[in-house]
């Protein structure tokens, strides 16, 4: 075998096709450990280069999320004392009882003009003394739990001494590094005044500026529970001013409030600091004498009440008397309720206007017992509209120059079926009273209509018949429509109704009382003045009244025999009724010695039991058949 071999070139030898004369390059060894390492390490550092470029870019990103974290903090830390310098509640914080921060707010709470004045000082000094246990339980452990619970009230206190009303509560709050406690302060004056004046406005009265009936009851109610456990005693005095509705009529309303301010001011005077004085309305006063010293306390106060209101005072440039009327309830006496005592005290009022006004009347059971009587009375006249109860009955009136039957007046009867035949004396001032009148007064007329009809279609002889108009009927704006709807319901010439009026009724309002009578002049109704000489009129206005008759009152009638001034009373009032060209009619003549008199002095009518006394409608109708006339031989 040779130096080469068939299966390569020997060794040392020139690989083919190499350049002559050149070594043949040599074939590609293996890696070396060195250069293995070394790519190792470029390896390694182009990787940790990829990786410090990576953290760059994201120690870049939290730089730029830090700055824009900071940036976030400052603004917002910058809103958060935009806000609380601009906020309306007072902020304060105080560290180990000091202030070390106030807002703007607090300053001006407290009347501070610079934060020099409140820093350093102790934070408690600030909170009323009274109202020290409020703050410490309006303070909480973290805002949120202070959230959820109302503010305490409380009051702060000004630099000046004076005295703020708030609403407060406070957290403890990390600031500066330290432990400290955050006090919020609404400040709640205005709305506590201006709830004050609304409450004032509820519990007042605004004329007068007294208690009216609802604060009343409730200190009333208070001073009864009071009294219970001590033993003590307890009155209510209910004061009604007399005739005041003529103040407001004749003077103005003006004049009638300045007058119920110096009531009130008399009334304060006359009691003690602590008893209360109250209006309940109108001219209604109301007194309520915490503890008297005694049963007869409470009406010496009456009797001082009522000498203070007589004294003369000045209204409208002129001198005038005004007096009460009081009623007064005891407790325990008379009740233990609120609302009982004061209405026995007004039930006692009442019946002092009764008895004459000017003067008290202590409340006894009798008089809940009439109260009773009068309520059931009111609820049986309404009854008795509802069932058609109400009878006529009829009077005739006499002609004492003929001695014939010239006129009827109807009188009202009540025939319950409960009471009996009810006197009209004692239910006519209940329906007056409880504003049923103008409805029987309705009823009345209606049915005086219905039964002059009724006996002209039957062939009776008719005469006019005269109706009572009560003063609310009077007034009542439809009086003149509805007379004329009844004549035309029942085709009755106006001749044959007459209207009797009272003469108090005709002066109440005597302009529109004028006026009135002239439209039911123009209809053909005839009118009389009754009672006369018993009420207040003016004579100036007498002589304007279209009336046709004075009827003289029989109280005088009454006394015409035995009593001189009846005689005169009587007389003057005919001679006063001629000179005007009326014609009078006395009632109530019941002798002869009475009717000699009246026939002397030239009186023109009479009624009474000397003929007859009122007759239902058969025994009117027999008469009015029968012609009957008078005797007057008695006469000559």
């Amino acid at each position: 075998m040779t130096q080469y071999d068939t299966g390569g070139a020997p060794s040392g030898a020139p690989l083919a096709g190499a350049a002559p004369g050149f070594p043949m390059a040599p074939q590609a060894a293996a890696p070396t450990v060195a250069s293995r390492s070394l790519l190792r390490e470029r390896a390694a550092r182009k990787e940790a280069e990829t990786l410090l470029e990576k953290k760059s870019r994201e120690l870049y990103d939290i730089n730029q999320n830090l700055r824009q974290l900071n940036t976030h903090i400052e603004e917002s830390e910058a809103r958060y004392r935009t806000l609380v310098e601009l906020i309306p509640d007072a902020i304060w914080i105080h560290a180990d009882g000091k202030i070390i921060f106030m807002n703007p707010a607090a300053l001006h709470l407290f009347g501070a003009h610079v934060p020099d004045q409140l820093l350093g000082t102790e934070a408690m000094q600030r909170i009323a003394a009274d109202c020290l246990e409020q703050a410490e339980a309006g303070t909480y452990s973290d805002i949120a739990m202070a959230q959820l619970v109302p503010r305490k009230p409380l009051r702060v206190m000004r630099i000046d001494g004076g005295q703020v009303e708030v609403e407060f509560f406070a957290s403890h709050i990390w600031f500066n590094n330290a432990n400290a406690v955050m006090s919020v302060a609404h400040d709640v004056t205005e709305r506590r005044l201006h709830e004050k004046a609304i409450e004032h406005q509820a519990t007042h009265d605004q004329l007068t500026g007294l208690p009216n009936r609802a604060l009343f009851l409730d200190r009333l109610a208070h001073a009864i529970k009071r009294a219970d456990r001590r033993g003590d005693r307890l009155a209510v005095i209910f004061i009604d001013l007399d005739k005041f509705k003529q103040v407001n009529d004749t003077l103005g309303h003006a004049v009638g409030d300045e007058l119920l301010r110096m009531v009130a001011d008399t009334l304060r005077t006359c009691v003690r600091e602590f008893d209360t004085v109250a209006r309940l309305g109108g001219d209604e006063f109301v007194i309520l004498l915490d503890n008297p010293l005694g049963d007869t306390t409470p009406g010496m106060i009456a009797e001082r009440i009522g000498t203070s209101l007589a004294k003369p005072v000045m209204l409208a440039g002129q001198e005038h008397v005004i007096t009460g009327s009081m009623g007064l309830s005891l407790f325990p006496d008379d009740g233990s309720q609120a609302e009982n005592l004061l209405r026995q005290a007004d039930i006692a009022m009442y019946r002092a206007k009764e008895a004459g006004r000017n003067g008290f009347q202590f409340f006894t059971q009798e008089m809940q017992y009439r109260l009773d009587a009068r309520v059931t009375l009111e609820q049986g006249l309404l009854r008795a509209l509802q069932r058609d109860e109400f009878v006529l009955h009829y009077q005739p009136q006499i002609d004492l120059a003929s001695g014939r039957v010239i006129g009827l007046e109807a009188l009202l009867r009540w025939q319950s079926p409960e009471l009996g035949l009810v006197p009209p004396m004692q239910f006519i001032p209940v329906a007056e009273e409880s504003n049923l009148i103008t409805a029987i007064g309705t009823w009345v007329l209606e049915k005086a209509c219905a039964t002059l009809r009724k006996w002209m279609d039957t062939g009776v002889p008719v005469v006019p018949v005269a109706v009572n108009v009560a003063a609310s009927q009077f007034a009542h704006h439809g009086l003149e429509a509805m007379l004329r709807d009844v004549l035309a319901k029942y085709e009755l010439e106006p001749s044959l109704v007459e209207f009797e009026l009272t003469e108090s009724l005709s002066m109440e309002d005597p302009e529109a009382s004028i006026a009135l009578m002239h439209r039911l002049k123009a209809i053909g109704i005839a009118m009389s003045i009754d009672d006369f000489g018993t009420g207040y009129s003016n004579l100036s206005y007498l002589k304007r009244f279209p009336v046709d008759k004075l009827k003289i009152d029989q109280s005088f009638t009454r006394g015409l025999v035995n009593d001189a001034e009846d005689r005169s009373i009587v007389t003057a009032v005919i001679r006063l009724a001629h000179s005007l060209g009326l014609r009078t009619i006395a009632e109530g003549v019941e002798a002869e010695g009475q009717l000699r008199l009246l026939a002397a002095q030239g009186c023109d009518e009479i009624q009474g039991y000397y003929f007859s006394r009122p007759l239902p409608e058969a025994g009117i109708v027999a008469m009015l058949k029968s012609g009957v006339v008078m005797d007057l031989g008695v006469l000559r």
